[in-house]
Order: C-alpha cells, then structure tokens, then sequence
C-alpha cells in the first residue's frame, strides 16, 4: 500500500514540480502589481487572470501528458486540457491533471498499435493526423463532459477548505501531512495536493494556508536546533549545517532521517506545526502563490504586503514549540543518530550489507548519482558538497550529479539514497545502491570517498584494493600453530607495536583467534578490545570504550558479523591502527542474532572508515562470511581480511 500511495504521489507531484518556476512567476506578479500589492499597476495586473485560467493549468497538462506519452502526450494533453478550461468558468488544475495524463495514454496506446504498420513514406502524416484527432477527440470530452464534473469536484473541495477556515480547524491537516512528509511524500502532498488546493483559493480570496501547511520550515528547524542543542556525535556534529539549509535552502528532507531515527520526534514536528497554522489561522494569514522550496525566503516574497512579519512569527513559533518538545526526547537518547562508525542507525534493523556504503564489487567508478524523489532538493544538495570533497581530493575524473528517484541514467556506476528510497532505486536501476541517513554527514559517504581514492582514477579494469603490504611473518599463534592454542583462554600478543619488527600491518596472523568456545557478549567483546591494547594498537582506556559503544547501539552489522570499536570520545586511547578477529564458530548472542566472526577495530583519526570499508567489503559475500565463520585455518581469514 505505502508503494502503490508512493507512487501514485509521485504522479501528482511530476505534474506540477517541474512548473513551479511559472507558480512563482504568476505569484511575484499578483503580489506586485494587483491593487494593494506592493507597487500596484493596473495594466500589467491584467496578466495574472490569463495567466491563472490558461497558462499554468496548460503547462500541467502538458507536463502530465509527456510524462505519460512523450512529446506528443505533451501535446494532447495541452489541447485536451483547453476543453475543460474553456468549458467552465473554474480554474482548471484539477482538470488539468486529468486531462494530461489521459492524453498522454491515448497517445501511447495508439502509437503502439500502429508499431511497424505504417508504410513507408506515410510516418509524418500519421503521426500528425493521429495526434491531431485524438487531441480534438479528447478536448471536446473535456468542454462537454469532464470538464463539468471536474468543477463540480473542485467546488465540492474549496467548500471543504472553506469549512475548515470557518471553523478554525485548518491546523488539523498538520496531522496528516506532517508523517507523510516524514516518508518522503512531502512533493507528493504539497505539489499535488496543496498547491492545486491552494491556488483555487488565492484566486478567489487573495491568498491561501494552504501554501504554509508544507512548506514553514520552523517545525523541522526546531528538530535540528534540538539535536545541535543536545545531541552527541554526528547528531550534534551534522545539525547545525542541516538547520541552515533547512532555514535558509528549505531543503525539508534534510531532518526527515533524524526523526525516522526517532520516531518520537514527530510528535515535535506536527505539534510545532498545528501551532504555526493556528497562529495563521488567528491572523487570517495566507500565502498569495507556492512557497517553493520551502524557506523562510520564499514565505517572506510570497507573504502579502503589510504582512511579511506575520509570515516570520509564524516560522518562529513553529521552530519555538517543536524546539521546546523535541529537547527533552532528544535528552534521553543523545546518541540517537550518532552511529559515526557503522552508519546504521540504531532503530533500523541489522543485516542487509556489512556496511552501508561498502557493499562494492570493487569495480572503477566512474559516475556517482545522487537521488531524491523529486531530483531537486536533497538530492542536488548532496551531489554539490559530495562533488567539493571529490574536488578537494584531486578526483575531479570521477562524475557526480543527481536526478529523480525514477529517472536514474543507465550509466551510473554509483546511486546514492536515503534508505526509505533504496527499494525504488534498485527497482529502476541495475547500479549499487549506498544507502545513507542524510546528505550531509553519513560513514557510507566517507567510506564511499575512501573507495574513490583507491579506484577513481585507476585505469579501467585495475583493482581498486590492491595489497602492496607483504605478507606478514607468522608469530606465535600462526596459522600452523593456531590450531595448538587454547581457545577457551585466548591469545594475545604480548608485544608492543615495536618489538614486531618488519610486521607493521593492520592485521597481523597471531591476532586472529579460531574455534572460539561460546561465551556472553561482553566477554567476547572485552577479548577484542584486549587484544587491541596488548598489540599495541590501544591504550587500556579503549577496553572499556568498545564496551560503552554497544551499549549506545549494537555494532552487529548483519549475516553473523559483528564490528565492535570505541565511541567517538575514545579516539584519543588509539595509538595506531589495527584490526584484530574472533571466530565463534557457535556464535555469540548479539539480541537475536549470532555474531559469528568478530572483527574488533581501532583506527587513528578518521582511518577507521576505511578500515570498516574495506573490511565490509572483503566480507559482503555470504559464501566468503560463512567460510570464514566455520574455517581451522588463520592464515584463510589473514588472506581475505589482510589491510
């Protein structure tokens, strides 16, 4: 259902978004030049009803029709949707997005039929004559019929709009935009549903709510200030970026992920907005064209003049209510999307890729996509600072763009997303998908770039992983001896980073543990965290951060592995970076899943992201995981796993 809902809002909204340049065109000109606009001019105000009745509910249909049927659904549509305006004295943006579409199929069926029929020579005049009668076919339906019904439906909606100002009860559809919204159906109710609404209104009363039930950023800037207030690690560390471009680039999906990590927070969100609309509501304040994106620019240039201080309270009380409700949720769980090192947020289930970001083949990459619903807001967002760091790395070779979530091209080597978009994604492309919680600060971005720096530049065809460490020498608990060692006990090296001579690798032999008995999760996990310490890679501080970091959220990344490291804050106990590796053949007890293979990790500064990438990597094959998780030899694990 919420697929058939999805994409039934992204047909709506792909009618209207690419028009909202003209919506706004049409409301700088009624706000300017109408009588008691800001400087009133009779003669050019004789635009805005033309352009009203005519221009936009045309550009509609003939987006509707393209999308449906092509340039020549365009067409159909746009003849098609002069039937249902000219037939009625109603604005016809309702007609208009049926008309469209319509058109666009007749089109579309018709051309397949006559597929491979049509003699040669005969092409052009099919075409035009078949477009032309299906066109005036169509257009007359709409004068004599359709367009009747249509005007009958809109007066049947404005009434109910109506009903709701009367009553003063408009801030109630806070409660059913604001979740949607938050699943990323805010184009969809916006420009399909609201805007529409929206302008029947304005063009009958000057102005509309309607325009402000979407797009008053305040309730998700109150969200981010409370995170940037409270929060602790990337939640506190990404915030204050995301409330600027929320503020200021009205860039809404840039708060959805941390209230999908907190669902708790929506709460916030919808109260902050009911009492926005109920300021609205008190001082009679609407909006006279679209608020697109949704900023505080665009609410100050669309308000009504004498009005603009109205438009700014109302964004601050928003931000004020859910700032006020959203701190204390946000106090008890600080850490809520603060998963700096494995990149899944605590709250979505385990399992899927090792690690998001890192479920690469290793192939070159050549094109990076970056995707969003309507191909315009987050997504353009995340393309323009990914494409700054790919320029700062000296990786200007490596493309990076973005698009709708429907119109990803087929040369993408990679698609990123947020993960409540992946299914679509994978569903329109055969690219891999790197899933992310937002734009701004996600580990599968770093761990993405990292793969970049291997790979962006190579020659086609060359390894993006290639291991120029050699092999390391065997000590102690080797892969000929590791069998002799007591797994019920351990092993360690008892040797700093210094007495092991020409071994200087990330993970050495002796650091591996196979046939590990069972034994509770602590336990396994302070085994890790020592081995780190007495290989030198950590100081004793580090055993205790690896402890505290599974308390905040579970580093169980999914298919029997686990990947516990320190918090954030233990950074400073890390000497240098290692890896070191536990297998339980039996697994240990991770909630409900069994951590077979446990992989413990330090890095120095940000080279953790690279370790967790690459590991990830090497371990993102099922059949590779389980041979490992079941394998007596060391040396088969150091082979797939050496850095």
């Amino acid at each position: 259902m919420k697929k058939k809902i999805q994409s039934f809002g992204r047909a709506l909204s792909a009618m209207v978004m690419p028009n909202i340049g003209a919506f706004i065109a049409w409301g700088l000109i009624t706000a300017i030049f109408i009588p008691g606009g800001w400087w009133p001019n009779e003669s050019i105000a004789q635009m805005v009803s033309p352009m009203l009745k005519y221009l936009l509910p045309v550009l509609i249909a003939y987006t509707a029709g393209k999308n449906v049927g092509g340039p020549r659904g365009g067409v159909a549509g746009a003849v098609a949707a002069m039937g249902v305006i000219i037939g009625t004295d109603t604005p016809m943006f309702l007609g208009a997005m049926i008309m469209g579409p319509v058109a666009g199929w007749c089109v579309k069926k018709f051309d397949k039929l006559i597929e491979g029929r049509v003699g040669a020579g005969f092409e052009m005049l099919v075409d035009n004559f078949s477009l032309g009668i299906i066109a005036m076919l169509l257009s007359v339906s709409g004068y004599l019929v359709i367009g009747h019904a249509v005007a009958w439906v809109t007066g049947l909606l404005s009434k109910g709009v109506s009903l709701l100002l009367a009553h003063k009860l408009n801030p109630l559809l806070a409660v059913l935009v604001d979740p949607a919204k938050v699943l990323f159906l805010n184009n969809a109710v916006n420009h399909g549903i609201m805007t529409p609404l929206g302008i029947q209104q304005a063009a009958e009363v000057g102005r509309s709510m309607l325009f402000l039930v979407d797009p008053n950023p305040g309730p998700g800037l109150g969200i981010l200030l409370a995170c940037w207030a409270f929060g602790k690690g990337s939640t506190k560390q990404s915030a204050p970026g995301a409330a600027v471009i929320q503020l200021l680039g009205g860039i809404h999906e840039i708060y959805f992920p941390y209230v999908l990590a907190r669902p708790m927070l929506l709460l916030a969100v919808m109260a902050g907005n009911i009492c926005a609309l109920s300021f609205f509501t008190v001082m009679d304040f609407g909006l006279v064209a679209p608020a697109s994106p949704g900023s505080l620019i665009s609410i100050i240039l669309m308000s009504p003049k004498g009005n603009t201080l109205t438009g700014i309270l109302g964004v601050l009380i928003g931000t004020a209510v859910s700032f006020l409700l959203a701190s204390p949720m946000v106090k008890s769980r600080p850490d809520f999307q603060s998963e700096d090192d494995a990149g899944t947020p605590p709250d979505s289930p385990a399992g899927g890729s090792p690690l998001p970001g890192a479920n690469a083949s290793g192939g070159r990459i050549e094109k990076i996509v970056f995707a969003c619903d309507a191909g315009m807001g987050s997504s353009a967002l995340g393309a323009t600072r990914f494409k700054s760091r790919l320029m700062k790395e000296g990786l200007s070779g490596v493309k990076c763009t973005n698009c709708a979530i429907g119109s990803i091209p087929a040369d993408a080597s990679v698609v990123v997303c947020q993960r409540e978009l992946a299914q679509r994604a994978r569903s329109c492309s055969g690219a891999e998908i790197v899933e992310i919680s937002n734009f701004l600060s996600d580990p599968a971005l770093d761990a993405l770039l990292m793969r970049i720096r291997s790979c962006g530049n190579a020659p086609a065809g060359a390894s993006c992983a290639e291991d120029t460490d050699a092999a390391a020498p065997n000590h102690g608990c080797n892969s000929g001896a590791m069998q002799n060692c007591n797994p019920a006990q351990g092993h360690s090296s008892n040797r700093s980073a210094d007495q092991s001579g020409a071994d200087n690798g990330i993970l050495r032999p002796d650091n591996i543990l196979t046939g590990l008995a069972p034994e509770d999760k602590e336990a396994a996990l302070t085994r890790a965290g020592r081995m780190l310490v007495d290989s030198g890679y950590a100081e004793e501080a580090y055993v205790e951060a690896i402890l505290e970091r599974e308390r905040l959220a579970t580093t169980y990344m999914g298919m029997g592995l686990a990947i516990p490291h320190g918090t954030s804050e233990a950074k400073g106990a890390v000497l240098r970076s290692g890896i070191v590796v536990l297998q339980y053949p039996d697994g240990v007890d991770f909630g409900e899943e069994k951590a077979r293979l446990i992989v413990g990790i330090a890095g120095v500064g940000d080279e953790h992201l690279e370790i967790l990438a690459k590991v990830a990597a090497a371990l993102e094959d099922a059949a590779t995981l389980e041979r490992l998780s079941t394998t007596d030899s060391a040396r088969e694990i150091y082979e797939v796993l050496k850095i």
